[in-house]
Parts: C-alpha cells; structure tokens; sequence
C-alpha cells in the first residue's frame, strides 16, 4: 500500500501498446482500485507502432498515432514516467528504482517491456545511417536522412519491411528490400502470393533481392552500400535493418525472474515471483513468444480480470489469423501455407484482378488458407479452420466464398451454421 492511500501500488514497466492496453482494461473495471504507476524509456506516451510505416511516408502525423494522450493519464490518476527507464528492482523490498532516481514500492509489478529489434551478424553495422525501424525516434532519424537520400535498403522481406520500403519509394527514393528467402512475406504468403506482392511492390518502386544474404555493409563513417555474398552490392544512402523481433528480457533477468526466449510466465500471466506479472510481446508463455496484436490483448482482459477481480482465468493461445493491408494491398492467411503432398490444396487465381485464394484441406477440414487481394471471405474461412468444421460437403464451391455456399442448391439442406459460420 502506498503512504497515502489504502489502495494498492500497481507499478506498470512499458509504455507500449500491451501496457497501454492493460491501462484501458483496468480503467473499464475500476478506476480506483489501484494507485497506478507506469514508467517508459520513450519520452512520449503510448502510441500505435503498427501506424510508424504511415508517419514514415508522410501520411500521418507523430499526434495522428497517440492512443493516450498525457491529458488521459491526468483524468485517470495515472502517474506517468516518461523518458525513465527503470534500472533495477529490488523483489524483497519490492521496489523499483529508475535512472533518474526515482524509488517506489509496490504491492504488484507488471512487466510490458516489449521487445528489441533483432540484429544480424553482419560486419559495418556501427556505421552512420543504418537504422532499426522500431521507435517515433527512429522514424524522425529515418526522414532526417530520407532527406538526402538517393537510394536504400531494407534489409527484411516481412510487414515491417515492406511498410517501411513503401514509405522511403514515395519519397521518390530507389529502395530495395533484401530477404533471405525466396519470396517476400514468407511467413503468411506461400510463394504464388508472394511473387504477386513482389510485382505490386516493384509497381510502387519497390525493387526485391531475393534468396539474398548480407555479406557487409559498407562505407568509411556512413553507409554507402550493401555487399551481399552473391558478390553484388547495392547503392544505399541509407539501411533500415527490420528482420524481426526479439523479447526485452534484460531487467527480467538482472531482477532473477526465470527466464528463456521471453519472461517465463504461467498460465495466469504470473512471473516466477508472484507478485510481478508480464504480458505482451516481452513474454513466453509454454514456449510461445507473442508479435500480434489479438493474443496480446487477449492477455490483457485476463490479466485486468484478475487484478481487479481476482478471477483466475486461464490464458490460453489460439490460432491468430494474419489480415494485413501492405502498401493498400489486403492480404489473409491463418494456418499453414505449403501444405502436404497428400492434402487437397484448392487454388483459385485471377492474374488480370491480381487475386489469388488458396485453401488446404486435410481430413476434410481447412487447415490452411491464404488469401491476396479479395479477403471478403477471410474470417469466414477462419471460422471454419479454427473450429475444425467438416468442410468437404461445401466443395466445389467452397473456393468463392460464403455467399456461393449458402446459394448453392445442393446445399440447401446444410445446416445454417455451416454456411454462415456462426457458432461453428
């Protein structure tokens, strides 16, 4: 309990949009049931990181993408620390201290210290305008360099990658996006989207070197280009190195909390000391480390639950579809996206439309679809996938979607749930 209150101390680490998130949610069940205090590296309060790629290319502005502002935390009683990193804690006495010398007890701690943009073992990365693509304060060094900048490369062929590749082509600079694998977005496309992506990006001057690994990057004081170990280097003015993301476990660790690729967390988002829980994108929960949104604020109703509520609800991870926009272009995958030699893979494409649909079926149920272009029918497929449906009486005209199911003669007599997907 703090001094001047009876209520109990809550002491959040991370401004991040897990620790914002769990704000909000704690906010909606009680107001006053914590004294809440909540500290950040980032001299700004929480704001949306999925919209960096739009405030890169010009199309937002830095206030734009504030999920709360400092007046929010003024009306809500929140103590915010922004710009102070919390440099030790203390879990006998449990207290935190900060690196500007702020010292404060709790009666619970919650760790959303996010992550840490993933490194490459790959000589020349201290030198001038190589960049991570993480922070506000990366995106305005970024467009400080952007402005003398005649070429680039991104080094990563994922979502970020590929926003922040668009965001420096429609600056007029020549941007190539580097990827160890063979197609971009390798992860949620299989290679036939892919290639699709591929060519509408080069359409937004966005060129590709693909199957492509980095011998070093080159120059005397700033980056003047990227060798790569086919023997050929490309001009860059400027490198945006955006491979992926690793969990920010350093505190966790030098405080002794047991941790492993993330925070080690149990099912109810407790840490190895009970009185400091973790969520979001910092976290491992049975061996699973978290990037997406849904899962993250899945967490954070739980874990305002039991905080406030002391409701003990499991967490427990599910399939996550991926529904992306890149560059205005839609894209749903969820589930696998190669597929067995011995599924049924149903494949429908439309090169003049540029849409593309592919469903895998095993044992009669979907268990992978990835969809470019034309992702009306995504959550529906994905209802279907993640209840395990039976879907081998909807074919033939499972490949276009609910609407063609459900108008199909020969399957007038399905059930309603079948081919609404509600309540599968």
């Amino acid at each position: 309990m703090t001094a001047a209150t009876s209520k109990p101390h809550l002491v959040i680490i991370g401004t991040g949009m897990a620790g914002g998130r769990l704000l909000e949610e704690l906010m909606r069940r009680s107001a006053d049931h914590f004294t809440i205090s909540v500290f950040g590296e980032e001299p700004h309060p929480n704001y949306n990181r999925i919209m960096l790629s739009p405030l890169l290319a010009g199309e937002v502005s830095a206030e734009d993408i504030v999920l709360n502002p400092l007046d929010w935390y003024k009306e809500h009683n929140i103590t915010l620390y922004a710009g102070e990193r919390i440099v030790g804690i203390d879990k006998a006495a449990k207290r935190v201290v900060g690196d500007q010398g702020t010292q404060l007890e709790y009666d619970h701690l919650v760790f959303a210290t996010g992550s840490l943009p993933a490194r490459i073992p790959t000589p020349g990365q201290h030198l001038n305008h190589i960049y991570a693509f993480r922070t506000m304060a990366d995106v305005d060094s970024i467009i400080h360099s952007s402005k003398s900048a005649k070429s680039a490369v991104v080094v990563g062929g994922g979502l970020l990658g590929l926003e922040a590749a668009y965001g420096l082509a429609i600056k007029g600079i020549k941007t190539t996006v580097v990827n160890r694998a063979g197609h971009v977005l390798n992860r949620q496309l299989d290679e036939a989207a892919g290639e699709m992506l591929r060519q509408a990006m080069l359409e937004k001057g966005v060129d590709t070197a693909l199957n492509a690994d980095i011998k070093e990057f080159t120059g005397s004081d700033r980056v003047t280009g990227v060798a790569l170990e086919s023997g050929e280097v490309i001009a860059a003015d400027l490198v945006i190195i955006a491979i992926g993301i690793t969990p920010n476990t350093a505190l966790a660790h030098a405080a002794g909390l047991n941790v492993g690729r993330g925070i080690i967390v149990d099912d109810y988002l407790v840490t190895s000391d009970p009185h400091i829980s973790g969520l979001g994108e910092c976290i491992e929960h049975r061996g699973e480390t978290f990037g997406l949104v849904a899962p993250i604020w899945d967490q954070a109703r739980l874990l305002a639950d039991r905080l406030v509520f002391n409701t003990q609800l499991p967490y427990l991870s599910s399939a996550v579809p991926t529904k992306l926009k890149v560059s205005g272009i839609d894209l749903f995958s969820a589930g696998e996206v190669n597929g067995l030699p011995e599924d049924r893979i149903v494949i429908l494409q439309d090169p003049s439309q540029r849409a593309y649909r592919k469903l895998i079926i095993r044992d009669q149920k979907l268990v992978g679809i990835v969809l470019f272009g034309d992702v009306q029918d995504g959550n529906w497929y994905f209802e279907l996938l993640e209840q395990q449906s039976k879907v081998d009486d909807l074919l033939p005209h499972l490949m276009f979607g609910q609407a063609f199911c459900r108008q199909a003669p020969e399957h007038n007599n399905q059930p309603e749930n079948a081919l609404t997907g509600a309540s599968l």
